[in-house]
């Protein structure tokens, strides 16, 4: 069971409305291309690293330095920050390998990696609060089939338990169908939702931000924008 502690988010239109998200919790994060959902995540773990948490970054499709980059976009310092990088995407393991080979098997290969380096942070800093994020579940997933990624996500859910932290898998909207989308909702102790919605009226995408699955709290959307540091929701009425 996920620890019922509250952890503030850092946004405060968020937390007077949801007071934060529980420690040891799996956070689904379902969006968009462009609707912003991967800088709201290094804004959340931006502030993990505030409070003095560890980070471990695994990416399964974009390069470290691209992760730099998006970084830096914000003045979000990557090597101030500390985070623990566990590159895997194509373009470094094509540099390691020579191939961009990935099956069921690279899947038992990335969890036994990636298990290990998270045991090893509980073990050299107990106590201490642990955050990870995994980027993403769909190119573990369109590479594989979903029986394998589920056993690796339930494995996933019980070592985190203890780490104090938060510890996030994104997964493209759209991409795998309703169906698959559910499935792994029902594992995940939250779920945020990203979308570009069209205004009719100014012919312009909008990007939304949905709490689509949080203990105790009311489903919302809300409307969301970029300023200088990250992404801030524009109002806090409830749309939907």
């Amino acid at each position: 069971m996920v620890n019922t502690k509250l952890i503030p988010v850092g946004i405060p239109v968020i937390d007077e409305l949801i007071v934060g998200f529980p420690r040891d919790a799996l956070i689904l994060v379902i969006g968009d291309p462009g609707s912003g959902f991967l800088t709201f995540l290094h804004q959340l773990l931006v502030q993990c690293s505030n409070r003095g948490g560890l980070v471990l970054y695994t990416s399964l499709d974009r390069t470290a330095q691209e992760i730099k980059s998006d970084l830096e976009a914000f003045n979000w310092d990557l090597d101030k920050l500390g985070w623990n990088f566990f590159d895997i995407s194509p373009s470094t393991r094509k540099k390691q390998t020579k191939t961009l080979t990935w099956d069921s098997d690279a899947v038992n290969v990335v969890s036994h990696d990636l298990f290990r380096r998270i045991s090893s942070m509980k073990e050299k800093h107990p106590g201490e609060s642990v955050n990870s994020i995994i980027n993403s579940l769909t190119y573990m997933l369109v590479q594989s089939n979903t029986r394998p990624v589920l056993r690796f996500l339930n494995e996933f859910s019980a070592l985190i338990k203890g780490t104090n932290g938060w510890h996030f898998l994104t997964m493209v909207r759209g991409v795998h169908g309703k169906e698959t989308e559910n499935l792994f909702s029902h594992y995940s102790d939250v779920v945020l939702e990203f979308a570009m919605t069209l205004n009719t009226e100014t012919r312009l995408y909008e990007r939304v931000l949905g709490i689509k699955k949080l203990l105790g709290v009311d489903s919302r959307v809300f409307p969301i924008e970029y300023d200088r540091t990250g992404i801030r929701p524009i109002t806090t009425s409830k749309i939907q």
